[in-house]
């Protein structure tokens, strides 16, 4: 067993739960896991099963009663049949925030696989998940800036939130580098490069104490302050990264 898995255990057993269920045929873990930034108790579990046939109803229905018995909440994992792995626009079955739906398997996940994925069941993911190539991996960053967080910045209040600040500005850094050099980095790094970024060097240390499992209160005033300088970086990046 790969090194990275030892510290959430209950990854190699899911996988092995599913693996029957699900007609799987390579089981990885990336994200956090992979770049070793995994926080016990605040990182998601982000998983891809690729699996042999499209999953029959039936089978949906199994993987569905798997996951609310034995996957805990932040235990994410997309299932994508061998044949239709190369359509990276094709939706495939999610389990995410303890519901199952469908999305496509982005570019920003398969290039955490090929960069830094873990090996859980199979072969490695490079046998079998098509590379992705730095200009592909830019335009998937752009991509998950255009979605959310270009609807994100015409709204106020959501920018008071420890999460979307957290969160909106590590995204962006990250994106910031991948449109530049094609290379993914960690949340880790995307916050040690937040002041390049003109973020106030007091924030940048909130976020990581954050990330580090800390509780910092803040009144209200320092909320709205907050959220006011957050939401104006935020347009400005992604005014310059569009």
């Amino acid at each position: 067993m790969d090194d990275r898995l030892w510290i959430v255990p209950v990854v190699p057993g899911f996988a092995s739960a599913v693996r029957s269920v699900a007609g799987v045929v390579g089981f990885y873990a990336g994200g956090s896991i992979g770049s070793g930034d995994y926080r016990p108790g605040i990182s998601d579990l982000d998983l891809v099963a690729v699996i042999s046939a499209p999953l029959t109803p039936y089978r949906r229905a199994r993987l569905r009663a798997l996951h609310r018995v034995i996957g805990p909440a932040k235990l994410h994992c997309a299932y994508v049949p061998l044949g239709e792995i190369s359509d990276i626009s094709a939706s495939h079955v999610n389990w995410a925030h303890e519901r199952m739906f469908r999305r496509p398997l982005s570019g920003i996940a398969r290039g955490e696989l090929h960069q830094f994925g873990v090996t859980v069941l199979g072969p490695p993911p490079g046998e079998l998940i098509p590379p992705v190539s730095p200009a592909e991996l830019a335009e998937a960053a752009r991509g998950e800036l255009r979605g959310y967080w270009a609807s994100a910045v015409r709204k106020i209040k959501v920018w008071r939130t420890d999460l979307h600040v957290d969160l909106g500005l590590t995204t962006v850094s990250r994106a910031d580098e991948t449109i530049a050099t094609g290379r993914l980095i960690t949340k880790r790094e995307a916050i040690d490069r937040l002041p390049s970024l003109g973020v106030p060097a007091s924030l940048a240390d909130e976020i990581r104490r954050r990330r580090a499992g800390e509780t910092i209160a803040h009144t209200d005033e320092q909320l709205r302050d907050r959220g006011t300088l957050v939401r104006r970086l935020m347009r400005g990046h992604l005014g310059r990264l569009l």
